[in-house]
């Protein structure tokens, strides 16, 4: 069984500060949208949601492993890849494997909301966590996050968040502008990752505690 130490917060998101090439990582991902499928067809309301797999269990299947009949985690990380899109994209590739504070990735993903776009409100986890990370690389004025309670939140492109998925949540892009974001899932916590985490908390006052659990995503 394989865990890693998440973070329960209350919070709906922490913003990290590290430098991303996320100029470079762009234009990989637009040289590419001719590849990138429907994210989670038919699953609820969303328009121009697409997402193009760079690493993970198979180049087509972007969405959570247990909707492709994976029983256990061990199953997952035994069919994990580096996908074919991946090969035109080594500015990212080298990224994710040289400079993000992981060893052991799940899902790594462009996603991508078209312009005029949209993706419905919805949540994906049971459990207050903040875990779920996201690159902007671009996110043109017109397009937000909105959270249920009627916040919204500008993902400043190079920035990168820590998000809440746990709380009602919704994007859209109320522009004419593609929007471009680079998803990373990880299989664990390194102590790189957790040093990282615990100082962009503590500098914008978010509180939380560590519980360690077998892998969810």
């Amino acid at each position: 069984m394989i865990t890693k130490d998440y973070f329960v917060s209350d919070a709906k998101y922490v913003k990290l500060n590290f430098p991303v090439d996320y100029k470079g990582m762009l234009e990989e991902a637009i040289a590419l949208k001719d590849q990138f499928i429907t994210h989670r067809d038919g699953s609820y309301d969303h328009k121009g949601w697409k997402s193009l797999v760079l690493h993970g269990w198979d180049d087509g299947q972007s969405g959570h492993w247990k909707d492709y009949g994976y029983n256990t985690i061990d199953q997952v990380v035994e069919n994990l890849h580096w996908s074919e899109a991946s090969i035109q994209c080594p500015k990212t590739v080298d990224f994710v494997k040289n400079k993000f504070p992981s060893n052991l990735f799940g899902r790594v993903r462009f996603m991508l909301l078209e312009a005029g776009g949209h993706i419905g409100e919805h949540i994906d986890s049971k459990v207050p966590l903040l875990d779920n990370t996201n690159i902007s690389l671009s996110n043109p004025e017109g397009c937000l996050w909105h959270w249920g309670d009627g916040d919204t939140l500008f993902m400043e492109p190079g920035s990168t968040y820590v998000m809440n998925i746990h709380y009602p949540h919704a994007v859209y892009n109320n522009s004419n502008e593609d929007r471009y974001h680079l998803i990373i899932h990880r299989f664990d916590s390194t102590n790189e990752w957790k040093t990282e985490l615990n100082r962009a908390c503590k500098e914008q006052n978010i509180t939380g505690k560590y519980h360690t659990h077998e892998v969810l995503n």
